[in-house]
Parts: C-alpha cells; structure tokens; sequence
C-alpha cells in the first residue's frame, strides 16, 4: 500500500518564504535603479504625470541650449558695437583737432582713414556661427531675427515656443547692398547751426545701391572750410545717436536673453525635483528596509529547513 503525506508546516514556511523573496527583488530593483515607479505597472498615474514632466524637462533643456547660442551672438554684436562706438567717437575728435591752427591736416585724415578701415574689420568680424548683426553683404538686407525665449505646454501637450525678437535694422553698420542701412554707410544730411546745408556719410562700402550723389565722404583736407568742418561734425553726432540707440537695444535684448537663461535653469531644476518626488525612491528606507527582507529571507530559509527536517524525522520512525 501506498502512503501519501503532505507536510503543511513546510509548505506554510516555503509560501513565506516565496512571498519574501519576490519582495527582496523588488526592492533589490528599487535599490539598484533608485525609482519607486519606473514602468507604469508600479503605479499608473504617477508614470504617466512623470514622463509627460520628463518630456517637458527635455524641451526646457533644448530651449536653454538654444537661449544660450542667442546670448552668444548677441554679446558678439554688442561687443562690436561698442567698439565701433568708441571708434567714431575718437573719428569725431579727430575732426575737432583738425580745426586747430597749425594742425597737419594730411596726418589727421590719414588717421581717420585708418580708423575707417578699423571700422570695417570690426563690423565683419563681428560674427558667431555664421550670424553678423553689423555687417550685410551684397543682396542682403536688414531682418527681424527671432531667438528661443522659452517653451510652454498647455493642458493638451501642445508645445510653443516663445521668442525674443531683434530687427538688425537698428545695428546694421555697414551695408554692401543698399548704403541706407547702414549706420556708417548711410548719408546724414541737416542744416548747421550757421544755416548751412550738409549731406556726408562716414565710410563708402561700394554698396549695390549706393547713397545720393550729393552726399560727401567724411575727410578732411587743407581745403575743408569752416561750414564743412560743423556739416561733418553734425553729422557725426546724429551717427553716434544711432549706435547709442543701437547699443540700447542690444544691451536690453541681451538682458532679456540673461532673464530667459536663468528661469529656465530654476524651470528645470524645479520640474526635476517635482519629477523625483513622483518616481524616485527613498534610499534610506529602501536601504533598511533591503537589509530587513535579508534577514527575514535568511530566517524562513531556516524556518522551512526545520520543518522539512522534522518530516524526515518522524518518517524514519515508520521505516
């Protein structure tokens, strides 16, 4: 005859034990991947609110990226400006001191020839990756140029950008296609205090379209007059009102690019943390509570060892 006999202390202790050791794993994994939630199985609400906030977090990385070559070429284009400010300015003074009795007045235009000359190698080497905010080549004109600002979502997921805006009208210094673009290029006519008419430009870039015939290039020679000299100057201050204007509005677009910048760190910064504190794990806890589960492992293993032991036990007093 055959005997069958089920011994349910061993297998209350290896259902324990089962029970433990698929705990053990999970938080072995928790541990090893430092998230709570990492697929949607462990909690579904919370996956879905982490990956939407993950895409955003990659679209606020982007936009910092983006922020970042703006404030680039706009830093390059402010620097240029300032330094073909303080070129014409010193160009200006130039022409106050050819005034001067007994000044050289071939030396003074040969110094502001080569200031010209300045002039132009400042305004094309203002230039980063490719964009030249001073500087315009032949068929080319002045354009509104829209830079990355930052990202939004709305309820639905649909993403827009938000851009700063800067019309390169306002910085434009030298124009090779039409010589009314640029600051520098273009013709500045008035009337002196003296009531003399006047109509001078600084630099002549053989533009495609040049200025009008009756403006003169700014220089100065023993035959310049008096009238001449306050028709240049004038002109000069109306050129350098420009580039202040123009140095204005850079300096306030770069701001606005810095303002950008730094709220969209703190964005993303906040919008990981918010991101952690959905799906990451606390390690601690998962540490303590991984060295509680195995000890208990530890201990069942034993537990179901005795049992199986005392079956073996009792039926070596049948045999």
């Amino acid at each position: 005859m055959t005997s069958v006999s089920f011994n349910s202390t061993a297998a209350s202790a290896l259902s324990l034990l089962t029970g433990s050791s698929r705990a053990l794993e999970a938080t072995q994994t928790r541990v090893a991947s430092g998230k709570r939630v990492e697929e949607a199985s462990d909690n579904a609400a919370y996956w879905s609110i982490a990956t939407t906030m993950s895409a955003d977090a990659m679209s606020l990385s982007s936009a910092e990226d983006a922020t970042g070559l703006s404030a680039a070429i706009t830093d390059t284009a402010a620097l240029g400006m300032e330094a073909a400010t303080s070129i014409v300015a010193e160009i200006q003074s130039k022409l106050i001191l050819a005034q001067a009795v007994g000044t050289n007045r071939s030396a003074v235009n040969a110094e502001i020839t080569q200031l010209k000359e300045q002039l132009g190698t400042i305004a094309q080497s203002s230039s980063f990756n490719g964009q030249n905010w001073l500087n315009l080549d032949a068929g080319q004109q002045p354009k509104v140029q829209s830079m990355v600002a930052s990202v939004t979502s709305n309820g639905d997921g649909d993403v827009s950008v938000n851009v700063i805006d800067f019309d390169t009208a306002k910085s434009t210094l030298i124009s090779g296609q039409d010589a009314q673009d640029g600051l520098l290029t273009q013709s500045y006519s008035g009337t002196t205090k003296s009531g003399v008419a006047y109509d001078y430009h600084l630099l002549d870039a053989n533009s495609s379209v040049p200025v009008a015939a009756t403006s003169k290039e700014i220089s100065v020679s023993d035959a310049t007059t008096s009238a001449e000299f306050d028709g240049m100057i004038s002109a000069m201050n109306s050129m350098m009102t420009n580039m202040i204007d123009a140095s204005a509005n850079l300096g306030a677009t770069r701001s606005r690019i810095a303002s950008s910048t730094e709220f969209l760190q703190d964005l993303q910064d906040i919008t990981e943390i918010g991101i952690g504190r959905l799906v990451d794990a606390d390690m601690e806890e998962e540490s303590a509570k991984l060295s509680a589960q195995k000890v208990q492992q530890q201990l069942q293993t034993i537990g179901l060892n005795i049992a199986n032991n005392s079956m073996g036990a009792s039926l070596k007093l049948f045999a």
